[in-house]
């Protein structure tokens, strides 16, 4: 699939490092004097001193350039001396410091200035400039490659050196772009980049070296083997490899993507040149993974592991193109979904199992309507829909769920005794709640999602902050978001997390348009009463009412749950009953397109739910589609349906409701009370007067007079009595 092209007109602002604890003490109103003041303290060893000064000054919300302002002037070995004083000082500094930027960003160079710097860098007769053009293409990054490589097919030994020269400055930003010169019809390109390659270090650069190996040129493959023995790689499949990194894109591996720009670049070798793309920031990840699982097929068409990740890119691109509606590229979300489609119901499969086991719930979700798309009466026996309808994800289990129905296999599907129960659940949902849990404590982190799904939320969680931030804005229909208090302490179990704190995430979802309106609970640790008091203090100085409650650890599911339920009210339920009105009639749509003589599951469980639906249904489609599913299901809901003939808000459910009655009427004894409201709906006129009688026609327990007096009642006036 091509890659999205989409010019952004605007600069989004950067994610700022998720840095900061929650400090003890009294807080007050601040400027940049307590910033100075604390600085001075610091100077002369009145650390006790400085302390809440810092956290006033914190808690005042300084903006970034008002920060950059003061610490630039600052000496570094004050600065210093504060991170070494540990603790609170260390982490309040963290803070600051990552708020330093300056205040516009230098403007970036221009494409002519990027080529005559990069002609300088490589063709200038004196060292001095060649070294000063060379650093100062480092501001170009990936954007001087296209200018530098041709270079290295020159014929002139001294102009290959200077351009690996130049290249090597750019470092990691090269990677990319070079990685895709690999494939260059010149072999003194290839033979030259493999070995910029090897010295940057960069496992980016793996699968393109691990191809390279196999190259028709001898010594280009002896470049490549060698560049991956010094980067400690050992050669193996580059399908395979591709997969690997493509998996880690996916994964949002924060070592290969930080940035939140408003758009990246992309890079692709056409026509024998490098060409640049631009994706939005958001696709950026997902088409990385979709790149590379298409690399890894064009060497191994049968790498069954890189189709499933191309499927789960292309479904990971859909959901976000349905988060931001008419925000996203026009017609990604049905392209995405065509194009997974067309890779078949085993790759639909592959890539529904890979979602559970990562516990990538919207994209599973994505994935079992591709799994029915595609089915055509495979055997289920093991398949990973049975694990879908027991996962811990209640939108996931809903989901597999009506795909069972649609799909009505004969046998074999693990679990088929829960499809029926769960759709009838969801065609009676009301709301659909959401909260992401953010906390790096495994413990209470799972704690947290257990005690939410069995209050009836949907539940997801991430033990890391950066990572919950990109989940949160991914999914801007999230209600409340929980972040501990205390993410990166160091008490806390996940140490390789410890660089991402609390302060940071509540600051950037709170400045996101897309996540500003999320309720916010902050999980305080198992810590002093005084140090609670005073996190709070903090909090409602710094955020006022965008926090909306707290939880205390050991956590207590009754008092989470009830702090969560007012912290989703404080939001618009409209959206959240929307989704639920959707999923409803979606499941009762299930039931009444369902093959009816499956009898692969137990769909009397389903009859009273419906039949609540069919006639209490908050919606026109709702209350249509349970009418028709209990006309196809034929095993009950007569009586719901008398009701519906009886008491409709429009002609089209009454006649919905009279054929659906003929049906279940057919297969069932019907009462007095369904024959006698099928007779008088007859005796009316229109089209339910003639959906009444020919339902009657389908009534087993119908008796011979009786037909004889709907014989009286509707004989055909096609004779004239005579004069």
């Amino acid at each position: 699939m091509k890659a999205v092209r989409l010019l952004a007109t605007s600069k989004f602002l950067a994610l700022v490092a998720l840095v900061a604890v929650f400090a003890l003490g009294s807080v007050a109103s601040a400027d940049e004097a307590d910033l100075k003041s604390a600085l001075e303290d610091y100077a002369a060893g009145r650390y006790e001193q400085a302390l809440p000064k810092l956290q006033a000054y914190v808690a005042s919300n300084p903006d970034d350039s008002e920060v950059y302002g003061i610490l630039r002037d600052t000496e570094d070995r004050l600065i210093i001396r504060v991170l070494a004083q540990g603790g609170e000082h260390q982490r309040l500094m963290e803070y600051l410091l990552d708020k330093s930027k300056p205040g516009a960003a230098a403007e970036a160079m221009s494409d002519d200035a990027i080529q005559a710097t990069a002609q300088e860098a490589v063709e200038s007769d004196a060292i001095d400039k060649r070294r000063r053009a060379s650093a100062k293409l480092r501001r170009a990054g990936a954007l001087a490659v296209p200018y530098l490589y041709p270079y290295l097919g020159s014929s002139s030994h001294e102009t290959v050196v200077n351009a690996i020269l130049a290249l090597r400055q750019l470092g990691g930003d090269a990677t990319l772009a070079l990685a895709e010169t690999m494939q260059s019809s010149n072999a003194n390109i290839r033979r030259y980049a493999a070995a910029v390659l090897a010295d940057s270090g960069d496992s980016r650069a793996i699968p393109a070296l691990s191809a390279a190996t196999s190259d028709d040129d001898p010594g280009i493959a002896e470049k490549a083997s060698a560049a991956l023995a010094k980067m400690g790689a050992e050669a193996g499949s580059a399908s395979a490899a591709y997969t690997a990194l493509g998996n880690r894109y996916y994964s949002k591996d924060l070592s290969l993507a930080t940035s939140f720009d408003s758009t990246k670049n992309m890079w692709r070798w056409e026509g024998d040149a490098l060409v640049r793309y631009e994706v939005p920031y958001y696709l950026y990840a997902y088409q990385m993974a979709e790149e590379c699982a298409i690399d890894a097929l064009n060497l191994d068409a049968g790498n069954g592991a890189a189709r499933a990740l191309l499927v789960r890119a292309l479904l990971a691109q859909r959901v976000e193109a349905q988060a931001r509606a008419d925000n996203a590229p026009e017609g990604l979300a049905d392209g995405a979904f065509n194009l997974a489609e067309s890779q078949g119901f085993g790759a639909a499969s592959a890539a529904l199992a890979a979602s559970i086991a990562n516990g990538d719930w919207d994209v599973a979700v994505e994935c079992c309507d591709l799994v029915r798309a595609t089915y055509g009466d495979e055997t289920l026996e093991g398949h990973p829909l049975g694990d879908a309808l027991v996962a811990p994800h209640k939108h996931l289990r809903y989901s597999a769920a009506i795909a069972a129905l649609h799909m009505s296999p004969k046998s074999n599907l693990p679990n088929s005794d829960k499809v029926a129960a769960l759709a009838a659940q969801a065609a009676s949902e009301s709301a659909l709640r959401q909260v992401l849990v953010i906390d790096d404590n495994e413990a209470t982190r799972s704690k947290l999602l257990i005690a939410l799904a069995q209050g009836g939320y949907i539940a997801a969680a991430e033990g890391e902050g950066t990572e919950g931030v990109i989940r949160a804005k991914s999914a801007p229909t999230i209600d409340v978001v929980v972040v501990r208090a205390d993410l990166g302490d160091q008490a806390n179990t996940i140490s390789a997390h410890r660089h991402n704190y609390s302060l940071g995430v509540i600051d950037e979802l709170t400045r996101d348009a897309r996540t500003r309106d999320m309720s916010i609970i902050v999980l305080l640790q198992d810590t002093a009463d005084s140090k609670k008091d005073a996190i709070k203090n903090m909090l409602g100085e710094k955020y006022g009412d965008k926090i909306k409650g707290f939880i205390e650890v050991p956590v207590v599911e009754t008092a989470a749950l009830d702090t969560v339920a007012t912290a989703a009210e404080a939001k618009d339920l409209s959206p959240d009953q929307d989704r639920a009105n959707a999923l409803a009639a979606e499941a009762a749509g299930a039931f009444a397109a369902m093959d009816f003589s499956c009898r692969t599951f137990d769909l009397g469980v389903a009859i009273e739910p419906l039949s609540t639906a069919a006639t209490e249904g908050p919606t026109g489609d709702i209350r249509m589609n349970a009418v028709m599913a209990l006309g196809n299901l034929r095993v009950g809901g007569a009586d719901a349906l008398v009701k519906v003939l009886n008491e409709g808000d429009s002609d089209d459910i009454k006649v919905a409701a009279a054929a659906a009655l003929g049906q279940v009427l057919g297969s069932n004894d019907a009462t007095p009370e369904q024959i006698d409201a099928l007779v008088a709906a007859a005796g009316g006129e229109g089209a339910v007067a003639a959906a009444a009688l020919k339902a009657l026609g389908g009534v087993r327990n119908l008796s011979d007079d009786q037909r004889n007096a709907l014989i009286k009642a509707h004989r055909l006036q096609v004779a004239s009595k005579a004069e």
